[in-house]
C-alpha cells in the first residue's frame, strides 16, 4: 500500500450508498505532484472520514488527505470541505 500525504483539491462527482458503507467519488482538480497523479484522477473516500457536520454534495470542492493506492484504485484517508477564508 502506497501512501501520499498532502492537501489535494478535488471535486465530488458522486456520493454512493448509505450508512456506514457510504463513500464519495472525486476527481482531482490539480496535479498531485508527489505521486505524479494527473488532473481528473479518481479518488474515493468514506463518508465516515469526512470532516464536516454534513455529507458532501455532488459538485462540492474538497481537500483530500492521506491518499493511498489500493488494488481497486486511489483512496483518501480523510477529506474536508474547501471554505472561504
Amino acid at each position: 500500500m502506497e501512501q501520499k500525504t498532502s492537501l489535494v483539491e478535488a471535486v465530488v462527482t458522486s456520493v454512493i450508498g448509505g450508512g456506514e458503507r457510504a463513500y464519495a467519488v472525486t476527481r482531482l482538480k490539480a496535479p498531485f505532484s508527489e505521486s505524479g497523479l494527473p488532473v481528473n484522477t479518481t479518488v474515493t473516500f468514506s463518508i465516515s472520514a469526512y470532516q464536516d457536520d454534513h455529507a458532501p454534495s455532488k459538485g462540492q470542492m474538497v481537500y483530500l488527505m492521506g491518499i493511498e493506492k489500493f488494488a481497486k484504485g486511489w483512496r483518501a484517508r480523510s477529506a474536508q470541505p474547501i471554505r472561504a477564508k
